[in-house]
């Protein structure tokens, strides 16, 4: 006989499935500023109720990476203010969670970082947009996924999945491909030396070449 605790799980568990499928999806790019999600229809295509897919909207709203509208949940209409100002904190935030990696990672995660990084060359020799974006993506991860400040961890997350479409846009120029590619072999060198200085440094200049690349894409 199902209890309704086991009822609750079983939202629980399909809401955070829900939220995962989402969050990857804007990481790789797949949702624009015209596109909308709807809870049914996310439902219908994760077979799942309609309840724990509206929950995981719900709380991706809360997080700051969609809004509600009339017609659905889409991305937030960021001003080129918001952009700087997250630009801004990545920049004070993410070169010393990167420096901290530099230590924690194994040999194992140095193995996954040059897969990654092997991809992204790839894709970035065929132009292929979706392929490098989930590359750097899955580099970033790697690296992430041992900085060992939990919450640096959380709030850092957050803003890099928050300017998602910014990196979609600039990441069709190709001389941002390309740089951006040099600037990640770059930090992955710095990481297989355990140059903490060194990943520190590249990583403040990554940064502010995306920023920069988003400014000289959007001039007008």
């Amino acid at each position: 006989m199902t209890t309704s605790t086991d009822d609750d799980t079983t939202r629980t568990s399909s809401a955070d499935i829900a939220y995962t499928e989402v969050r990857a999806r804007l990481r790789r790019g797949e949702l624009g500023q015209d596109d909308r999600l709807v809870d049914k229809v996310l439902a219908a295509e994760l077979n799942m109720s309609r309840m724990p897919a509206r929950e995981a909207l719900i709380r991706l709203v809360h997080e700051g990476y969609l809004v509600g509208s009339t017609r659905g949940f889409r991305l937030p209409d960021l001003t080129r203010a918001d952009i700087l100002e997250i630009f801004e904190i990545r920049l004070a935030l993410e070169p010393r969670a990167a420096a901290a990696a530099t230590q924690a990672l194994t040999e194992a995660d140095l193995v996954r970082l040059s897969e990654a990084l092997e991809r992204s060359r790839r894709a970035t020799l065929e132009a292929c947009v979706p392929e490098i974006m989930i590359a750097n993506a899955d580099f970033r991860d790697i690296w992430v996924g041992v900085v060992p400040n939990g919450r640096l961890v959380s709030v850092i997350s957050r803003y890099y999945d928050h300017v998602n479409t910014v990196r979609v846009l600039t990441m069709h120029d190709f001389e941002t491909q390309h740089v951006a590619l040099k600037l990640m072999e770059a930090i992955s060198d710095g990481f297989a030396r355990k140059d903490s200085f060194h990943v520190f440094e590249t990583m403040q200049t990554f940064i502010k070449t995306g920023r920069d690349r988003y400014l000289a894409l959007n001039s007008a």
